[in-house]
């Protein structure tokens, strides 16, 4: 009896609870049709809708995932469905009770609006991640006066900050407007006295922050992060008795900012301040010294030019965060500060003046940052026992010596760790990559760290990205290194690594391998350029021999460095497929040029110091977004094609030269959550992505510079020297407006200087030395005003040198070798003015000048005939003359055979 009427029991509370959980007939219709919609879009929809609101289903619709129903009228009040990816909807006009909706990152655009006027009833709108354009939509939500919460972050919102165009909103509570387009000041004029929470970070506000904020008297939230304002912080805030989240990092406010003005507001959880104007100062009183009335759980105080700790953060006890980086802060890391806060999870301090590392035990500890630093010292033997919890520790930058601590291989919770540029030195722990399993990125670049790259592996290891360049290790590369499988980096470049590249390397899923600048040997493994998602691959200086390898078609984008290697025969057509930058410099490599037909946006070519042959390929003329292009020291022949002008120089692929988030391993670290409101969910995480710097070297200015990143997308430079073309220089070389460096030295180009350079707006640096040019050098060149080098030496040109500008600026060595020059910068004076009479006798005089040296020349090479004949007519006749000549010549043969010891 007692188990039947338990059973009973349990059937009643189920089917009680099944009441609750219904709907209405008309809303399970509704959601079905909306799926239906969603799956007419896209059949590749989130499971939790094709699979779980099914026509067949007997569960009540309260049941289905992503939908939240009343439990006391039974009625559907909330939808969530973000990341499902369609472009509208049409059947929220059978949800009249619903209260929540989030339709956040999604492809919804600005008629989103037009489909939720029926919803009279939400209080809960989640749109962020979305393509809204234009204005904020204040006539699309004039219908929706129950709105409590708008999320509109991440979309491409423009123009001002909506005020009155708000106060139709009676009862917004929340507003997120952050990661938008919005400009100009920050004027609400409009009465929003319920608004509690205000989110408008990363956009383009400009000014000071205007008074009319000090009305929002309820706000709890404030953020204002990552935008222009300037000016002081405005003494207001001070009046935000229920403030708890205050953000105002990353503007340009200067002056002073008292302590004092924070000091009483009691519910203060999260300050973040910072100026990107180097020009804030934050002062503390003794007032504000003593302590805040309230205990932070995050504080940043960054670029705010403290030479001091502040005293308060004696008497907190509740910080996860502390960011007190890029200050004046020196002398020792202040224990005191650790230990007072035993739940501090974040400690940055970074770019100060720090100089002695004393660590107690810190159990809470993820995120250490002290790099850029000034520590001198090594590092204690117990490291990592005193941080048994550390994820994240950056010591980069700094004058660390001695070896890394053994102690380092029981982190078992490592995921980041950078040591790079510093004097660390011995070999790295044998358990380093067995131990500290969870480590997943490892920069130990600009070390003197010695021995095996890897002293022990295992398949159990999580490491993806390994920086280990500009170090003194040795020995191979082993299959030790072949149990990270998780590599998608690998830069071992500038070391002292021997014995050749093993196959396996092909088989890992890299974005990133450089082995450059070692004492490797023997060929390339085919295999490495069948590597699917490579983006770099860098084997420059070191021993590689033999062909180069084929590669197999790929749709993405890489760069090959080749250089300074003893690579022979010629350059296969599959190479070029996809390629965005090539340099084979400095090898063997012979043969045509390749005719690049399957690479429209290469950016940079260089092929300088090979044995390449044959003419410049006209399919070259079709790569418009080349920049640099180096076939300097080769033996191409023929003429230079014109069509060489319609090389734009604007670079085909990113403007800030391939950021490395977007071609490598991208990870994230974050604490869990720590303050939390209607719109905020904070938690300090940080993103890692490689930052390589890919360097080009390119001859401007006499000289042969670095571009990267930055520097490298303003660069336009051509280079055609020291090679065998002939012909003439083309007119149309004159249209390349945005060129830098103009090299076409050292060939045996023929013809005038074209007048069209004086179209070359852009050159920095002419030369076209060591040709058989004639003829005047244009005037008009005198107009480029950017030119710093111009080099004519060593042709047939003629006349007055041009002057004026630039040209008052270049020596006689840019023109040596030309003897019918005259002006200065030269000796040889071109005359002064004179009337027509004697203009007629100079030019007389000039061609008679012209007729002597002709005559100079015929002169002695009649003579030099004239003498050859008569000796060979004397040696004919035998005479004592001609027997003493020859024993003359027999005697000075035997001296020379008995000085070489030949009897």
């Amino acid at each position: 009896m007692i188990s039947g009427l338990t059973w009973m029991i349990i059937m009643m509370m189920m089917m009680m609870m099944q009441e609750c959980r219904s709907c209405t007939e008309s809303e399970r219709q509704g959601l079905l049709e909306l799926k239906a919609y969603f799956l007419s879009l896209s059949s590749d929809i989130h499971p939790d809708i094709a699979r779980g609101w099914r026509t067949t289903s007997r569960r009540s619709c309260c049941s289905w995932r992503r939908v939240k129903c009343d439990l006391n009228n039974k009625r559907v009040t909330g939808l969530f469905l973000g990341d499902l990816y369609p472009s509208g909807y049409k059947s929220h006009e059978r949800f009249r009770h619903l209260e929540i909706l989030d339709l956040s990152y999604n492809f919804f655009n600005r008629s989103v609006f037009l489909l939720l006027n029926e919803v009279v009833s939400l209080k809960t709108l989640f749109l962020g991640g979305n393509y809204i354009e234009g204005g904020f939509p204040v006539k699309e939500l004039i219908n929706l006066k129950n709105l409590e919460l708008l999320d509109l972050k991440l979309n491409n919102i423009s123009g001002h900050l909506p005020g009155k165009e708000l106060t139709k909103l009676k009862k917004l509570k929340a507003l997120d407007l952050s990661e938008n387009l919005l400009s100009g000041s920050l004027q609400m004029t409009g009465k929003l006295e319920q608004l509690q929470e205000l989110q408008v970070s990363q956009n383009r506000f400009i000014g000071e922050i205007p008074h009319c904020f000090s009305r929002f008297s309820k706000l709890r939230v404030l953020d204002l992060s990552s935008n222009h304002l300037s000016g002081k912080v405005p003494s207001f805030i001070s009046n935000f008795k229920s403030m708890e989240y205050l953000s105002l990092h990353d503007n340009n406010f200067e002056g002073l900012f008292s302590l004092d003005l924070i000091s009483e507001l009691t519910e203060l959880k999260v300050l973040k301040l910072s100026s990107k104007s180097s020009m804030l100062q934050v002062l503390e009183t003794s007032a504000s010294s003593t302590g805040l009335k309230s205990q932070l759980r995050s504080l940043t105080l960054s670029k705010c030019n403290l030479s001091n700790i502040p005293g308060f953060l004696r008497y907190q006890k509740e910080l996860r965060v502390l960011d007190l980086s890029s200050n004046t802060l020196s002398g020792p890391v202040p224990t005191w500060l650790l230990k007072n806060n035993t739940k501090l999870q974040v400690l940055l301090l970074q770019n100060n003046s720090f100089n002695t590392l004393t660590l107690p035990r810190l159990h809470k500890l993820q995120f250490l940052d002290l790099s850029a630093n000034n520590f001198n010292h090594q590092l204690p033997k117990d490291f990592g026992l005193m941080l048994p919890r550390l994820r994240h520790l950056n010591l980069s930058n700094n004058e660390f010596h001695g070896n890394m601590p053994s102690s380092v291989d029981t982190m078992e919770y490592f995921e980041f760790m950078d040591l790079s540029y510093n004097n660390f030195s011995g070999k790295l722990p044998r358990d380093l990559f067995t131990g500290c399993y969870s480590l997943k990125w490892l920069k130990l670049s600009h070390n003197s760290f010695t021995g095996p790259i890897i002293p022990r592996s295992s398949d159990a290891t999580s490491l993806m990205t390994l920086i280990m360049d500009n170090n003194m290790f040795t020995g191979k590369i082993t299959n030790k290194l072949r149990n990270l499988r998780l590599l998608t980096v690998i830069d071992l470049s500038n070391n002292f690594l021997t014995g050749t590249i093993p196959r396996w390397l092909g088989g890992f899923f890299l974005d990133i391998l450089r082995i450059s600048n070692n004492r490797l040997h023997g060929v390339i493994p085919p295999s490495l350029f069948n590597i699917p998602y490579l983006w770099l691959l860098d084997l420059s200086g070191n021993l590689l021999s033999g062909t180069l390898p084929l590669r197999s078609d790929s749709d993405y984008g890489y760069i090959l460095d080749l250089h300074n290697n003893n690579l022979t025969g010629s350059v296969p057509d599959t190479l070029w497929k996809r390629l965005v930058l090539l340099d084979l410099r400095n090898n063997r490599l012979s043969g045509n040029i390749p005719r690049f037909m399957s690479t429209p946006s290469i950016d940079v070519v260089l092929l300088r110091g090979n044995n390449l042959t044959g003419k410049i390929p006209k399919e070259l003329c079709g790569l418009r977004t080349l920049r640099m292009l180096d076939l300097s020291h080769n033996m191409l022949s023929e003429s230079i094609p014109s069509c060489l002008s319609n090389l734009s120089g604007d670079g085909g692929n990113d403007p800030d030269w391939y950021p490395a988030n977007m071609f490598s391993n991208f990870m994230d670290v974050y604490t869990e959550v720590y303050y939390e409101s209607l719109l905020v969910s904070e938690r300090f995480g940080l993103d890692y992505s490689v930052d390589f710097k890919v360097q080009v070297q390119f001859a401007v200015k006499q000289r042969y510079d670095s571009y990267m990143r930055g520097t490298l997308n303003q660069m336009f430079g051509l280079d055609l020297s020291s090679n065998e073309l002939s012909g003439e220089i083309p007119e149309e070389l004159g249209d390349l407006k945005r060129v830098r460096s103009l090299n076409l030295s050292r060939n045996s180009l023929s013809g005038s200087i074209p007048g069209r350079f004086s179209n070359l707006k852009s050159i920095e640096s002419l030369d076209v030395s060591f040709n058989k040019l004639h003829g005047a050098i244009p005037s008009q060149l005198t107009m480029l005003q950017s030119l710093v080098v111009f080099n004519v030496s060593y042709n047939s040109l003629s006349g007055v040198i041009p002057q004026g500008k630039q040209f008052n600026t270049f020596g006689e060595n840019s023109y040596l070798g030309n003897v019918l020059l005259c002006g200065s910068p030269t000796n040889k004076s071109c005359g002064t003015t004179m009337s027509s009479g004697e203009k007629g006798e100079e030019e007389e005089d000039d061609k008679s000048g012209l007729i002597d040296v002709v005559v100079l020349w015929w002169s002695l090479g009649s003579t030099y005939v004239t003498v050859l004949i008569g000796f060979m007519v004397f040696m004919c006749f035998d005479s004592p003359w001609r027997r003493a000549w020859f024993c003359l010549v027999d005697a000075l043969i035997d001296r020379i055979k008995y000085l070489l010891g030949v009897i």
